[in-house]
């Protein structure tokens, strides 16, 4: 018999109008439950995957791509990375060396360890290029009217210490605090900005001043704490970190921004799977409504089932029968839930229609739709449907044909 009369047949028994009302019912519930859990799983794969872009973006823009750190790197470092990078024909977007250190920042007879980071002027472009991020100020260490150098204060720091533009701060260099005869040094700066960057550690416990002067403060003479690099893309980046490492000397680290924030990223993938797995059994629920619902059909359909035997149809072809009819019903509710879903996932995506409160660091719910979260979603349906129509398929092609024929409801 050919495949195409199996599946008319399927079909028949799809939109024929089922005798007893459970069944219908159970299978429309079956179906609204698949196309559930399905929505479910887009939209909340592709809000968390929205808020991971956002959170890696804001990373990458106060950091880099790639972080190079170690003892000794100088201006000829910083040249030999540049020339490693144009011999590979990297397209770089930034090279910038920066100084950090731990320091205590004395204000007001309040002090509070904070990490300072010395940056050049590139580097301050890509950290402050949105003027959002300054409250208060501006992002300029120098100023006409006073000869101190300037500082910029994340919001929370400043408030918790009561700072206001033009104060000053002293910033305590703690390495050679505590021996009888060493002097910590202190530098006095000017709170000339104050920004919020919506990253905790940097708001509540950062401070960045010019390069030169945080040189100064740790007493580095001319080297530096490392090189930051940033690229035109992320892609290929695990490549181009481990041609760094072999080019470098080995006192030399070469570390991703993921790999510096790894348990950060971690936790949000751990999220994300965690998410997957416990919505996967809205599904799962709905698989088992399926199966009952197919299985009452074939009690149903038990007379006809007979006559199919009896006018020659094999075992086999019976079960590929209710295998189709299963994936007919489960399809439906599948591709259903997925298409909606990813429908409104690409509206919020392009005209952000669903807002949120002032009280987050975003304006609006950030959505990013993944090709292979949805192909995942669809595989792991498509499998829990199979699953779901193996015993109801198996039942009906176990029916002795005479005892079919026979059966009376």
């Amino acid at each position: 018999m050919k495949k195409s009369t199996l599946t008319w047949i399927a079909l028949k028994y799809f939109r024929s109008k089922k005798e007893t009302g459970l069944v219908s019912f159970t299978s429309w519930v079956s179906i609204i439950g698949i196309g559930l859990g399905a929505f479910a799983l887009v939209i909340t794969l592709s809000v968390l995957n929205g808020f991971e872009n956002e959170i890696a973006e804001r990373v990458i823009n106060i950091e880099s791509h790639l972080k190079i750190t170690g003892k000794n790197i100088t201006d000829q470092t910083v040249q030999k990375v540049s020339s490693i990078a144009n011999q590979h024909e990297f397209k770089m977007d930034k090279i910038s060396p920066f100084v950090t250190r731990k320091a205590i920042l004395s204000s007001n007879g309040i002090n509070s360890a904070i990490r300072l980071k010395g940056i050049d002027k590139l580097s301050k472009q890509n950290i402050f290029t949105d003027r959002q991020s300054i409250m208060r100020g501006s992002s300029d260490f120098s100023s006409e009217s006073s000869d101190m150098p300037g500082i910029l204060l994340g919001f929370r720091l400043a408030d918790k210490l009561g700072l206001f533009i033009g104060d000053t701060v002293n910033i305590i260099n703690p390495t050679n605090i505590g021996g009888t005869v060493n002097i910590p040094y202190v530098g006095q700066f000017r709170l000339a900005g104050v920004y919020r960057l919506d990253l905790f550690d940097y708001d509540n416990g950062a401070g960045f001043v010019e390069i030169s002067e945080a040189r100064r403060i740790f007493r580095m003479g001319q080297n530096y704490s490392g090189i930051d690099i940033t690229f035109d893309n992320y892609s290929g980046i695990e490549n181009k970190q481990s041609i760094f490492e072999k080019e470098l000397k080995p006192d030399l680290l070469v570390k991703s921004w993921e790999e510096l924030h790894k348990s950060l990223f971690g936790a949000m993938k751990l999220e994300k799977y965690g998410s997957f797995i416990a919505l996967s059994f809205i599904v799962l629920v709905a698989i088992f409504n399926l199966t009952s619902s197919l299985v009452m059909m074939v009690m149903e359909k038990i007379n006809e089932i007979g006559m199919l035997q009896a006018l020659g149809m094999n075992r086999k072809q019976l079960k590929t029968i209710f295998l189709r009819l299963g994936f007919f019903t489960g399809s439906i509710g599948l591709g259903t839930g997925i298409i909606l879903s990813s429908l409104i996932c690409y509206i919020q995506q392009v005209y952000k229609i669903i807002p949120l409160p002032s009280v987050y660091f975003i304006p609006y719910v950030p959505v990013e739709i993944k090709v292979i979260d949805i192909i995942l979603i669809m595989v792991t349906g498509l499998i829990l449907i199979y699953l779901g129509t193996l015993y109801p398929s198996k039942k009906a092609s176990s029916l002795v044909p005479l005892e079919a024929i026979n059966y009376e409801k």
